[in-house]
């Protein structure tokens, strides 16, 4: 090993026990990164200020953009009181039987998590839905963690959370992934809630009346729909003399259109490369996005629509202001890890240290999946960014297995990670120390890891 070799490790140590402790925010660890990285590899101070600061600060433009617009939606969701309205009716529907309520508060989240993303929405569902479960006789951890794992299931299928897997390892190894994920971060809630939340009897009801609920709110878009466009060429009503409407059950559909969309896309032109005269899935995402935003504020608030629609981008941005600059600083450190003279110190450091073999790396990621905790090595949101792109770089695996290996590992931080700020809030909230959170739900957020890597095996 180098000495250069030996002062990249140095640094990715010392940068990382600093996100750790906290003394050093992700938002400025990432950049800096990249600043060591080029230091170390002898990068020219000019080049260094032409490709890694300014153009690497663009090139994850694509996901950026994703998730401005998947924000922005977020925000109508929230604005027009839908996801408020899911929580509830959930509730309404659960009665006071414990199992009932842990199914369907759990579904809520879920199912908002389609469309909405971020501590906001974390911290609107979280305020209604723990106290509900709490009185219901759930332990507090339990609510928590079923918050958690909603989340964790709904965003496994919101595209917007995938954007930074597609500026590192493309559109296709994110599709490719995109139905197992859901399907293990399903599998893993419904285990946590068999063994977990105590058992009532006539949840069955609930559950059926829930899906009566959803198919009515299905089967009355058209008729809804005709009413909103009425609404609109219509002066008689005022939104000042209507504060208090009833939301159409047509609107409780909002989070789920935009994959909706995507799949309308999907089976008539095609998701892929423009190349090949297909629409590219950040585009099919984004136009998803956009559809179900309109859909949403016209059906809920038609003579405020365009309003409701401008003032959620700005806010929605606002939101995830933060997100961007870390996804900047993703891209800084993706292009310096890409530099010709880091290539040469970093590929066979890592050598050196991965299996060579495809079953090795799958091993080695099972194994050392809580890597991903504490802003570790294998955290996408933090050095893991710049590990995932020199081992796409050196193509001994395919970028498709990679991002399953590190969809896996990123089970475990999504909802163990103590430094998580969803994770903080939620059990300060609940008054559950975070590291007692981690404890309990690692075992499940671990067993998810293996079952995507089961999927990565099969899929390859």
């Amino acid at each position: 090993m180098t000495v250069s070799g030996i002062l990249l490790l140095v640094g990715f140590v010392i940068f990382a026990a600093l996100m750790v402790v906290r003394v050093l925010p992700t938002l400025l660890a990432l950049p800096l990164m990249a600043g060591w990285i080029a230091f170390v590899c002898g990068v020219p101070f000019i080049e260094w200020l032409n490709e890694i600061l300014l153009k690497g600060s663009f090139k994850l433009s694509l996901p950026i953009a994703l998730v401005v617009f998947g924000s922005m939606f977020a925000k109508v969701i929230q604005k027009t009181g839908i996801s408020d309205e899911i929580i509830k009716k959930a509730a309404e529907l659960s009665g006071d039987k414990p199992i009932a309520i842990a199914v369907l508060m759990t579904a809520a989240t879920a199912f908002i998590f389609l469309g909405m993303s971020g501590l906001g929405a974390i911290i609107m569902i979280g305020s209604i839905a723990i106290p509900i479960m709490t009185s219901a006789g759930i332990e507090p951890i339990d609510a928590v963690i079923l918050i958690l794992l909603g989340m964790m299931t709904g965003s496994s299928l919101n595209f917007a959370g995938a954007a930074a897997g597609i500026g590192i390892f493309g559109s296709e190894a994110v599709l490719r992934y995109f139905v197992p994920g859901a399907i293990v971060s399903f599998t893993v809630t419904v285990a946590y809630i068999v063994i977990n939340i105590p058992r009532g009897e006539g949840s069955g009801s609930s559950m059926l009346t829930l899906l009566k609920e959803f198919f009515i709110g299905v089967l009355s878009v058209p008729v809804s729909l005709v009413k909103t466009i009425g609404k609109l060429f219509s002066q008689k009503s005022s939104p000042l003399m209507k504060k208090k409407q009833t939301l159409p059950s047509a609107a409780l559909i909002a989070p789920i259109l935009p994959l909706v969309i995507i799949a309308i896309i999907n089976f008539t032109v095609g998701l892929g490369s423009v190349k090949d005269g297909k629409i590219d899935p950040v585009a099919a995402a984004t136009i998803g996005f956009l559809i179900s935003s309109f859909y949403a504020a016209i059906l809920v608030r038609p003579s405020q629509a365009i309003n409701l629609f401008t003032g959620s981008l700005v806010d929605g941005i606002k939101d995830i202001a933060g997100v961007l600059f870390l996804f900047m600083g993703i891209g800084m450190l993706v292009t310096a890890t890409t530099q010709p003279a880091a290539v040469e110190i970093l590929n066979p450091l890592l050598k050196e240290i991965m299996p060579s073999s495809f079953y090795g790396v799958l091993i080695f990621f099972t194994i050392f999946a809580p890597a991903a905790l504490y802003r570790g090595p294998l955290n996408m949101y933090g050095m893991g960014s710049g590990i995932a792109t020199i081992l796409t770089s050196l193509n001994a695996l395919p970028a498709t297995a990679l991002y399953g290996m590190f969809a896996g590992v990123g089970y475990l931080q999504t909802v163990g990670d103590p430094t998580n700020s969803h994770n903080t809030w939620l059990g300060g909230y609940a008054g559950v120390d975070t590291n007692v959170i981690m404890k309990k739900v690692l075992p499940y957020a671990w067993a998810a890891c293996v079952l995507m890597m089961i999927f990565v095996t099969v899929l390859q």
